[in-house]
């Protein structure tokens, strides 16, 4: 079956946000997590699921192997990686539009981190 993924609308991020590379991998220990920097980014939806790609560094934090007995530790994000293209988790209809509603999607709200424009409806 091939589907389409259709650019459906925008995600503006509006402050420096971290995210794990793989959204659905579940073992959160060791996970590579990315520093994604304020801009815009495409919404696309693949049959009713929506996802947005964002770009971003490989965020620095944690404790890292940088050679043979050589490694760092670095206590807070660092985008100091390389930039990499990568989805969010995927949402369905009733899912993206619970998130919408929270306090870091609420135009004006002090914890509103991400703004987002959709030109389709989210039952289309």
């Amino acid at each position: 079956m091939s589907t389409e993924h259709e650019q459906v609308g925008t995600i503006e991020i509006l402050r420096m946000r971290v995210y794990p590379l793989d959204a659905v991998a579940v073992e959160a220990r060791n996970k590579t997590t990315v520093c994604v920097q304020p801009g815009t980014y495409p919404i696309f939806r693949d049959v009713e699921a929506y996802y947005w790609l964002m770009t971003g560094q490989v965020n620095n934090r944690g404790f890292h192997k940088l050679g043979d007995g050589l490694f760092s530790m670095v206590d807070g994000d660092e985008p100091a990686g390389p930039e990499v293209t990568f989805p969010s988790m995927r949402f369905g209809p009733e899912q993206l539009a619970d998130l919408l509603t929270e306090d870091g999607f609420t135009e004006g709200h002090p914890e509103q981190r991400c703004r987002v424009s959709l030109n389709v409806p989210l039952n289309a």
